[in-house]
């Protein structure tokens, strides 16, 4: 659904349905979402709103995915703290990623041999990224099929190094190298790929997949934290609730 109703009168609610923010400067109300109780997936939250098809139990925003190109430096941080270094910059409509972090925080190079260190005056590791985003359906509730995409998410049985082990178990960056997916790039290492292969692109459901150098997907509902109110979504960019539902 992309219109509203001929007889809604709010102008702004209507004209932000039907000519929706291509940058995606607010993904939590451009985000797609789709209804179970009638079952429609709407444009956005304008067009759901005018439809007055907004409940907490049975609509469901899609995801939010972040895929980031720039520093090749490898981070091992959670999503949500991820999620909290994500800025929308107004003059280039582009999304940023950039964090900060003591280098005592960053992975020696002796368990990853493509580590970088870029010290700074006050001994901290800069990363930057350049983000782009896209949107896709909750595949675990949404009855849709979908191409699934295998991923290697532990080491090989010959690999000894505990520590390698212990990463590529904690946390999930998809890296890939040839037609081969990997959780993150420990578990890429700890299957001995040492020298990675140009990445090829699948499809599925919603399209291209490419696996960028760090991908952040924000799923509302994981990422909640605290008290929100059930009419309210925590938005983990924004770090309030926010309410979505009527």
């Amino acid at each position: 659904m992309t219109t509203c109703p001929p007889d809604w009168k709010d102008s702004d609610t209507r004209n932000r349905c039907k000519h929706p923010d291509s940058s995606h400067r607010d993904p939590l109300l451009d985000a797609p979402l789709t209804s179970l109780s009638t079952n429609t997936t709407y444009q956005n939250w304008y067009c759901a709103y005018c439809h007055g098809d907004l409940d907490a139990a049975t609509t469901l925003i899609w995801n939010a995915r972040f895929g980031c190109d720039g520093s090749d430096t490898p981070i091992d941080l959670s999503d949500e703290t991820i999620a909290e270094h994500l800025s929308f910059n107004p003059l280039t409509s582009k999304w940023n990623l950039n964090i900060s972090l003591p280098t005592s925080d960053m992975k020696s190079s002796k368990s990853n041999p493509g580590y970088i260190q870029r010290s700074t005056e006050n001994n901290k590791q800069e990363t930057h990224y350049s983000c782009y985003l896209t949107f896709r359906a909750p595949a675990m509730e949404l009855p849709t099929r979908r191409c699934k995409v295998y991923e290697v998410r532990k080491c090989s049985d010959s690999w000894e190094d505990p520590e390698v082990k212990a990463q590529c178990e904690a946390y999930t960056a998809r890296v890939c190298s040839g037609q081969d997916t990997y959780r993150n790039r420990h578990c890429r290492l700890c299957n001995n790929i040492h020298v990675p292969q140009q990445c090829f692109i699948g499809f599925g459901a919603q399209g291209a997949y490419d696996y960028s150098p760090l991908s952040v997907l924000l799923d509302w509902k994981r990422l909640k934290r605290g008290a929100c109110a059930s009419s309210e979504v925590y938005d983990p960019i924004s770090c309030v609730c926010r309410k979505v539902f009527i």
